[in-house]
């Protein structure tokens, strides 16, 4: 796994999206995720892996420790080639991990690897398709090919490493061989509040009134890819 820089570390919002994913996990599995063995791959502030603590046994892994919470679960320092048996943990969560590695296919395996039969791995990254590129701030310029991208960042001062940005149907792909994919992204863009996402009253109502069909539609240009992704027996 590569180093994710310190100005790539974000504490807002850290409660909401710990709650968001404990939904998605129960909402897939259909079953109440307390006590259950938790692996969080990607620890940076420690704060997601604290407050799932609080539900789960977890384990957490980074190959940088840039913790600020340290408590509620343990941690280990490790890359992408995860120090641990096959079948360890019943779940598994890759929140925002997968666009800062060099070998996303070895990723996949890797949480494949360490699931128990049976097990559901949440895993979100930012949509290459949407115009806003959240980590370097920036409008469409990641549409770019990557060694176009990151040159022109070079020019503008703001490169600090390099992204691997995915679209909805490349993570499929990467997914599909290994787990039954869900995609979550549509039903959260349909119902935001249900999963822990503050936007107004209007906009919900707005959002809601919309035909799940239309979301399933255009589901490869939702802002964020979210995924609950089901280790095969």
């Amino acid at each position: 796994m590569n180093t994710v820089r310190p100005g790539f570390v974000v504490n807002d919002g850290r409660a909401a999206k710990a709650r968001k994913i404990r939904t998605v996990l129960e909402q897939a599995s259909g079953s109440d995720i307390t006590g259950q063995r938790l692996l969080d791959v990607g620890t940076g502030s420690g704060e997601i892996a604290q407050l799932l603590g609080e539900y789960c046994e977890v384990v957490s892994v980074d190959p940088c420790d840039q913790r600020v919470q340290r408590r509620g679960y343990r941690y280990l320092r490790a890359g992408t080639t995860l120090p641990f048996a096959d079948g360890s943990f019943d779940l598994a969560v890759s929140n925002h991990v997968i666009e800062h590695l060099d070998d996303a296919a070895s990723h996949v395996r890797e949480l494949a690897r360490v699931l128990r039969p049976g097990g559901w791995a949440y895993l979100a990254t930012p949509n290459r398709l949407w115009p806003w590129e959240v980590h370097y701030r920036v409008w469409c310029l990641h549409w770019l090919p990557e060694p176009l991208f990151e040159r022109a960042l070079r020019r503008m001062g703001r490169f600090t490493e390099p992204l691997h940005l995915l679209g909805r149907r490349r993570l499929l792909a990467l997914c599909g061989g290994l787990f039954e994919v869900e995609d979550f992204a549509p039903r959260i863009l349909r119902r935001p509040t249900a999963y822990h996402l503050h936007v107004s009253r209007p906009v919900s109502r707005l959002l809601g009134a919309m035909p799940q069909g239309l979301y399933r539609t255009f589901a490869g240009l939702t802002p964020t890819l979210i995924v609950a992704l089901h280790r095969r027996h």
